[in-house]
């Protein structure tokens, strides 16, 4: 992967602020598709993982209160192969996943959060940069381990969990 450099704050604030709103974005369909397949355990945790990013969103604003963001277009993100690695994708939810999928999926997101962040501060030339990308790297680091905590609640599903004799159809 090539390094990620960031030309200064306001850069930063705003890449991590698209990466952020479109990870609440896709909590908040995944939430929406398991309510449709009537997998209420799952749903109820994708809404939670929305809130939670929806908080740590608002943080981020208010961090960049002041300041002139730049506007990062999804295909502008610089990111390798320009996606967007904290972005869990569209095929990563299964209609039969489990609470303990679910936060394995978050778990993955925020640990590539924390790698990336972890880059940016490795990479940057700004102090200011530096401090910044280190503070979100420990922050998603910590949300990482706090996922990894409440995620032992959950039963680890055994080989199979997906089997299903009698799968849904798509109607076209």
């Amino acid at each position: 992967m090539t390094p990620l450099r960031i030309a200064n704050k306001a850069e930063l604030l705003a890449r991590t602020l698209t990466m952020l709103s479109e990870t609440v974005e896709r909590y908040d369909l995944f939430a929406d598709q398991m309510e449709v397949v009537n997998n209420p355990e799952a749903a109820e945790i994708f809404r939670w993982l929305e809130k939670k990013q929806s908080d740590r969103t608002r943080v981020v604003q208010e961090l960049s209160e002041g300041l002139s963001l730049p506007h990062i277009s999804p295909w502008d993100y610089n990111w390798e192969d320009a996606i967007n690695i904290e972005v869990p994708g569209h095929s990563s939810a299964h209609y039969m996943m489990t609470p303990y999928h679910t936060l394995s999926l978050a778990i993955d997101v925020e640990q590539s959060a924390a790698d990336l962040f972890a880059d940016i501060e490795q990479n940057a030339e700004l102090p200011e940069v530096k401090k910044l990308a280190h503070g979100f790297a420990r922050e998603a680091g910590d949300y990482c381990d706090y996922l990894k905590q409440k995620r032992e609640q959950y039963p680890q599903p055994e080989a199979g969990w997906d089997e299903d004799e009698d799968p849904p159809l798509l109607l076209e």
